[in-house]
């Protein structure tokens, strides 16, 4: 059946302020997570009259920002990238605040697989008379909170390698220097990523000789959880990862180890503010899968990995990898001692190797950022 021009024109329009909310929706990237990011528009007569997004974790909803933005919500159409909540979490439902605004109807993209809340919201908003239609721009609405999805779906987070390299993939010296391969601009946007994500986590390795922080600079409220991995407990206790600290927010640790650290070492380190884990042994190396159910458990919805090549490597080769930030330097290093990206087995056979879907390559200062997901990351965390 042909559509007539007005039907066209109306889906057009229709797509066009989904795409808007779309927009806002990303300006949460790195202040919600663990929550979703989420855009609204209020219209009328095919206008915006008000605009909102969810700005900061625990914060009122994009719905509610709108809202409060609106002279005079009744009778406007709402347009949201993800299903009103109908649940009491950190802030009330917001499909009531619909409801109470006397919203004429809500657009909203894809539905929500919070098990608290799905379904909820568009069934009250529908018991009180107001349509609540899904679907509009489905895929990207979905793709936009895919790590989301995954962690309320399977309780797992989403993982994130990061790594900066030259540009024949050498993120070493043979001697080990490292700092800096990149430019200050690469460096400043990388801290960007740290602020998006719940926790970061660094290998024994490299928390031996770069003795990093982990700390994204400036922080803009965001205190990823740093999570150290060390099997044997053979760190120094004197790095800054496992000094005692006194700042707010920047003393949330955890320390992952397995049975052969003895009780005492675990004592004093908890003693000095991190929380300590055993997990098991798989293949003389800690158990990735354990860790990640680990931290799902703790509310890690996205995992940024700047563990170096051994631990990258591992979460590669078991397929535990959803998306790649890599910083390349156009510089060359060379020198077969020289560090790798990836290290491990790796592949086998060209046609065993992960692809990236649809990668992005950004010019930051003098250097180039490569990201993008791994083809196959599941969308809604089917």
């Amino acid at each position: 059946m042909k559509r007539s021009p007005q039907t066209r024109r109306w889906e057009e329009l229709h797509e066009e302020l989904m795409r808007r909310a779309l927009r806002l929706a990303k300006r949460g990237l790195e202040r919600v997570s663990p929550n979703p990011m989420v855009g609204a528009l209020l219209v009328r007569d095919g206008r915006i009259i008000a605009e909102g997004w969810h700005r900061r974790f625990g914060g009122p909803h994009a719905e509610v920002e709108a809202l409060r933005r609106a002279r005079d919500p009744r009778g406007a159409d709402l347009y949201v990238t993800l299903e009103p909540c109908g649940h009491h979490g950190k802030t009330p439902p917001c499909a009531e605040a619909i409801v109470r605004a006397g919203i004429r109807r809500v657009f909203y993209g894809v539905r929500d697989p919070n098990p608290a809340t799905a379904g909820k919201g568009p069934r009250l908003l529908r018991s009180h008379g107001i349509p609540a239609i899904e679907g509009c721009l489905r895929d990207e609405c979905a793709r936009l909170n895919a790590p989301f999805f995954r962690w309320v779906t399977t309780g797992r987070p989403w993982v994130i390698l990061k790594w900066a390299m030259t540009l024949d993939g050498k993120t070493a010296t043979a001697a080990g220097e490292s700092r800096w391969i990149t430019g200050d601009e690469a460096r400043a946007h990388a801290h960007r990523l740290r602020r998006r994500v719940d926790a970061i986590v660094v290998g024994t390795a490299t928390a031996l000789e770069d003795d990093p922080s982990l700390l994204p600079r400036p922080s803009g409220g965001r205190h990823p959880l740093r999570v150290i991995l060390d099997a044997r407990g053979r760190l120094p206790l004197g790095l800054r990862l496992l000094s005692k600290s006194d700042r707010p927010g920047e003393d949330r640790r955890i320390y992952v180890t397995s049975r052969q650290t003895p009780a005492g070492r675990l004592r004093l380190l908890e003693s000095r503010g991190l929380s300590t884990v055993r997990v098991r042994l798989r293949g003389g190396l800690l158990d990735l899968d354990a860790i990640l159910g680990e931290l799902g458990a703790r509310g890690v919805s996205q995992l940024l990995v700047e563990g170096g090549g051994h631990l990258s490597g591992s979460f590669l080769a078991q397929g535990l990898v959803d998306e790649v930030a890599a910083f390349v330097a156009p510089r060359l290093l060379g020198g077969r001692d020289s560090r790798g990206a990836l290290e491990g087995p790796g592949m086998r056979l060209l046609s065993e190797t992960p692809w990236l879907e649809a990668p992005t390559v950004l010019r930051v200062g003098k250097d180039f950022l490569i990201a993008g997901r791994l083809a196959g990351s599941p969308q809604e965390g089917r």
